[in-house]
């Protein structure tokens, strides 16, 4: 195939079946956009309808050559259901009912649903703790080491990374010790749909040797929501399989806009990748200089990398402590959106977190520095109890029951659940990676951290009782 990446295939296609003047009775109902009345028109451009040809389909097997040579990949897979699908596709491939696969603990709860449609066991690898921050970064090679001996029947391996504050694992060295023991290596790196396009770190995932990774192209990159990718590197992955694994669980009217926003994207960063993702690293670098001048805000920066377990760094994911002004990151979050219409991708127990993209601008950036200014000048009070964090090994929990078991299994609701097995996920957003999995089992310095972290502003939208007075357990005897 000519790889000339100045191709877009969905999108001319989309062009052609409407410059040919077609009129179809089968779907999309509404015609085009000729259906749709003038107040959703309003709001969603006639155009965007008008773009909505399901044949583009047809272009999309050229669309993946065309950007799996663009990042240095075997093939390109895109999905259209977010990287949920995606996630559940590839493990799915990888793993099947009763296999173990070692699995990084701070998953996406994707991870864990994809575990319960799989049937397959997971061996959770420690996170590298990071006591002076209060958060956890990836898994070491050690760790990784460490769990392939111990578990000389693991049937592949999943890392997470970049995590949602931009540190990244030793992918090269994780990929080593799985291909010397024929395992396959998968990478969530869902924030990463922008690293193959540019020479700088954080190294794309299949160039580092890992044989699936899973990209979403609408957190940090320019496809739209749902749009993502399944990169396949190495002979250790049937692409056959994954494709079959992707026709059972995904929708068969998949999106031409979302198709169209994935082939467009790779063209404008195939042509102009390093001087797009340049400006970006530049507006970065600019914006974390000025921000530490401001008292009592912490800005991390590429000292980070000294960390355990923090291999690479992505600098476009601007980390902000906010404790030193007295305040919590849930409180810098919701005072920015209030006051200055500034949305911040996460606030936690002590900072917020900003995703820095391709497309902001210089007067993107100097927006955000004069909201962080007026915040740093005059820090909001709040009501709100203070979160309390345990030590962080203590959110560790002991998993007696296959996911998939516990899940199924019949349960009871309480009020206590400390010693209990839990049959459900609770995940705190942010940054929504689950504390308590199906098939754990309960400890009393996690129940008493959900709670504080409730109190003190986070969200928890997948408990069964999102106010956590009740919990959903497996039923004893």
């Amino acid at each position: 195939m000519d790889h000339d990446q100045t191709k877009a295939p969905v999108l001319e296609t989309i062009e052609r079946f409407r410059d040919i003047g077609t009129y179809t009775f089968s779907l999309p109902g509404h015609r085009f956009g000729a259906g749709i009345d003038d107040g959703t028109a309003r709001v969603i451009s006639r155009d965007t309808f008008g773009a909505d040809v399901i044949m583009a389909k047809s272009s999309v097997g050229e669309a993946e050559e065309l950007y799996a040579a663009a990042v240095g990949a075997r093939q390109a897979v895109f999905t259209t259901c977010g990287s949920s699908i995606s996630i559940h596709v590839g493990l799915l491939t990888i793993t099947g009912p009763g296999s173990t696969i070692l699995v990084d603990r701070n998953v996406h709860k994707s991870v864990v649903a994809s575990l319960i449609l799989s049937g397959a066991n997971p061996v959770w690898l420690h996170p590298s703790w990071d006591e002076e921050r209060q958060v956890a970064h990836p898994a070491t090679s050690t760790e990784v080491e460490r769990a392939l001996e111990e578990h000389p029947d693991t049937e592949a391996v999943l890392l997470i990374t970049p995590t949602e504050y931009g540190t990244g694992a030793d992918v090269a060295a994780a990929a080593k010790l799985c291909h010397a023991r024929g395992v396959p290596l998968m990478v969530d790196e869902a924030w990463g749909g922008h690293f193959g396009f540019h020479p700088d770190p954080p190294t794309a995932a299949v160039k580092a040797g890992a044989d699936l990774a899973v990209q979403s192209l609408h957190k940090a990159d320019g496809g739209l929501c749902q749009a993502s990718m399944i990169l396949v590197a190495g002979d250790l992955v049937d692409p056959v399989d994954l494709r079959l694994r992707l026709d059972l669980i995904t929708t068969t009217s998949p999106s031409a806009l979302i198709y169209g926003s994935i082939d467009g994207w790779r063209r404008h960063l195939a042509l102009d990748g390093k001087e797009i993702i340049d400006g970006a690293l530049r507006r970065a670098a600019e914006l974390r200089r000025r921000l530490a001048k401001l008292e009592g805000l912490h800005v991390d920066d590429e000292r980070i990398l000294e960390t355990e377990g923090v291999s690479e760094w992505d600098p476009l994911k601007l980390c902000v402590d906010v404790s030193g002004l007295g305040i919590t990151g849930y409180l810098a979050k919701s005072w920015l959106q209030e006051h200055r219409r500034i949305a911040a991708q996460l606030g936690d127990s002590r900072r917020v977190v900003f995703s820095l993209t391709y497309a902001d601008d210089d007067a993107a950036v100097d927006r955000l520095f004069a909201a962080m200014v007026q915040l740093a000048q005059d820090p909001p009070a709040s009501d709100a109890p203070p979160p309390q964090i345990p030590p962080l090994e203590q959110l560790e929990l002991e998993q007696v029951m296959s996911p998939r078991d516990a899940f199924f299994a019949e349960t009871d609701q309480v009020q206590d659940p400390v010693g209990r097995i839990s049959a459900e996920m609770v995940s705190p957003y942010p940054p929504g990676v689950p504390t308590v999995l199906p098939g754990e089992r309960w400890t009393d310095p996690v129940l008493t951290y959900l709670r504080a972290a409730k109190a003190a502003g986070a969200t928890i939208p997948d408990a069964s009782d999102p106010e956590l007075t009740s919990f959903r357990v497996v039923k004893e005897g």
